[in-house]
């Protein structure tokens, strides 16, 4: 008999307008042809990758994640912080999966599950922040609570119209963030709208700036950084530098970095893969190269 794969499968039934829930034995007909022997686990408080890794130490060969961006950030957490890193692999079905466009991962699910059991990861880099791993993009700033603020039902009806739509509402154009930013030599100060550190062609459904610049697997994270506009006229050329996606280096700056150190006035909300992290007044954010080994 042919060597089969011992795999884990955390899984998340309200992903995907539920999708998950009912396409859950197509997942484990393909996974099971693909050549694995699945254990399936729902998302759930208090039981999920990390006890079970803890529990069976050495029996599992990879750790699969079925559901969005959300749950891949907390399996990738859990999988990161095991006394054996595993290869991970993603089936997504999330309203936007960013992740999984920049990743290559929108395909059929059978083709998914397939590379799944062939065993071949392919190593790409992962984000820390602080003492927290996020897979695509950290953020702080305007429209960064969207993703977490908008009710699950309504992310499931409206799909990506639900993130714009609550971020317009949200928005505060006399809000600011006071900091000082620091990409790797480099030094902001001031107030400012929004900080993305990235590796993903998209954010919240939209294509990044100078997106064919992107490399999930070349040891820098792309920047994007707003000031915050003082007067009328600097908030016109903003919108057109936005408009443009060409940066100004005074209002509007696109870089690429291996670490960005972020400190500020007052406790701030940060974004990791569109999940809340706790409020901080220190950010540490460093690429760690070829740390995730998805199986793609």
């Amino acid at each position: 008999m042919e060597h089969r794969h011992q795999v884990l499968l955390i899984y998340n039934g309200a992903a995907g307008k539920r999708r998950v829930a009912q396409e859950l034995e197509s997942i484990l007909t393909d996974l099971t042809r693909a050549g694995c022997i699945v254990t399936a686990c729902p998302v759930m408080e208090g039981w999920g990758a990390a006890q079970l890794l803890a529990a069976y130490p050495g029996r599992f060969d990879a750790v699969v994640c079925c559901g969005g961006d959300g749950t891949l950030h907390y399996t990738v957490n859990d999988v990161m912080n095991a006394p054996r890193p595993l290869p991970v692999g993603y089936l997504p079905f999330g309203s936007t999966n960013d992740f999984a466009a920049s990743a290559g991962l929108r395909r059929p699910l059978e083709e998914n599950c397939a590379a799944i059991g062939a065993m071949a990861p392919r190593p790409l880099d992962l984000g820390r922040f602080n003492e927290r791993h996020f897979c695509y993009v950290a953020a702080f700033g305007m429209f960064t609570a969207v993703s977490y603020q908008t009710p699950q039902a309504t992310k499931n009806l409206l799909g990506h119209f639900a993130y714009v739509l609550e971020g317009v509402l949200r928005l505060d154009l006399s809000q600011g963030w006071r900091a000082t930013i620091q990409v790797d030599d480099r030094t902001l100060e001031g107030e400012f709208w929004y900080c993305s550190v990235s590796n993903s062609r998209y954010i919240g459904g939209m294509a990044v700036p100078e997106q064919n610049a992107v490399q999930l697997d070349d040891g820098l994270f792309e920047v994007m950084i707003l000031r915050k506009p003082q007067t009328l006229p600097q908030a016109r050329r903003l919108v057109t530098c936005l408009m443009s996606q060409k940066p100004d280096g005074e209002l509007l700056y696109l870089l690429q970095a291996r670490r960005v150190r972020a400190v500020f006035d007052e406790p701030t909300g940060w974004t990791l893969d569109g999940e809340a992290s706790p409020q901080v007044r220190e950010a540490d954010i460093r690429v760690e190269p070829g740390r995730l080994e998805l199986l793609v």
